[in-house]
């Protein structure tokens, strides 16, 4: 073998071998699997500092808007504070509905924003959220799935073994 080609494939394996490590860093925090807790309707569902209850889902009757059709889903859910001091729930309001792939978000419903913002301890609140679903999905089985940063802990600890974590409920 000539010098030459020696040296082209010294580099190329240089090269290839820094790739790898680059490929090695970026990657190295990404969660490697998938795993979401899923509760029955009915059942506590343990956050952060709060314990949060579904109650169930109804639905309404089709209605047409602005040329389109849906079904009102209503998800009513309570929370009760389970530590000594005030804390914040608001990002329950950003729950997604969900049937398979096709999900569903609100900001529409029935809650005391301060409450949210400021729950006392050993205190509940109500929180009705009101959704515009397709009426093919009305019956259908559908889940809840809530924001990451009402259970940080669980989430911290899940990802520091490489897994991606969520909560979600089945209803």
């Amino acid at each position: 073998m000539s010098v030459r080609k020696i040296v082209i494939l010294t580099v190329i394996f240089i090269a290839v071998a820094a790739w790898s490590v680059r490929v090695y860093q970026v990657n190295a925090g990404v969660a490697r699997t998938y795993q979401v807790k899923t509760y029955q309707t009915g059942r506590d569902i343990p956050l952060r500092n709060a314990v949060l209850h579904v109650k169930g889902v109804t639905y309404g009757k089709i209605t047409r808007e602005n040329g389109f059709q849906f079904v009102p889903a209503t998800v009513t859910m309570e929370v009760r504070n389970s530590s000594n001091k005030d804390i914040s729930i608001s990002r329950i309001v950003e729950t997604k509905l969900t049937y398979g792939m096709d999900y569903y978000q609100t900001m529409t419903g029935t809650f005391n924003k301060s409450e949210l913002r400021r729950l006392s301890p050993s205190k509940s609140t109500t929180i009705i959220l009101k959704y515009q679903v397709r009426p093919n999905r009305k019956g259908e089985k559908a889940k809840l799935y809530f924001a990451q940063d009402l259970y940080p802990r669980l989430v911290l600890d899940q990802y520091k073994k490489g897994i991606r974590y969520g909560i979600a409920v089945q209803l």
